[in-house]
């Protein structure tokens, strides 16, 4: 994504399991991500929306306190994406 307009955009941490699967999805808003970005240095834009972003269990400590309602589900793999929304 080229020109990020951070309106038309959305976000999702999402935990895969074993099967590929989407197994446990969470929604992000732009105030959130920008409060999660500094958490990914190698980032390619200030909105985490060119890339997925995969999230080490090392970071849901910090992840959790920026963003305390977020959730990391025993034995999921997790990854930030962003999306534009459909308008």
């Amino acid at each position: 994504m080229t020109d990020i307009d951070a309106e038309t955009l959305g976000w999702e941490l999402v935990g895969w399991d074993g099967d590929e699967r989407a197994a446990h999805v969470t929604g992000l808003t732009r105030v959130e991500i920008l409060s999660l970005r500094d958490l990914f240095p190698r980032r390619d834009d200030d909105f985490l929306a060119t890339a997925v972003y995969e999230v080490p269990p090392a970071l849901y400590p910090a992840m959790r306190s920026a963003v305390p309602h977020l959730e990391f589900r025993e034995g999921l793999e997790y990854q930030i994406a962003g999306f534009r929304l459909s308008g």
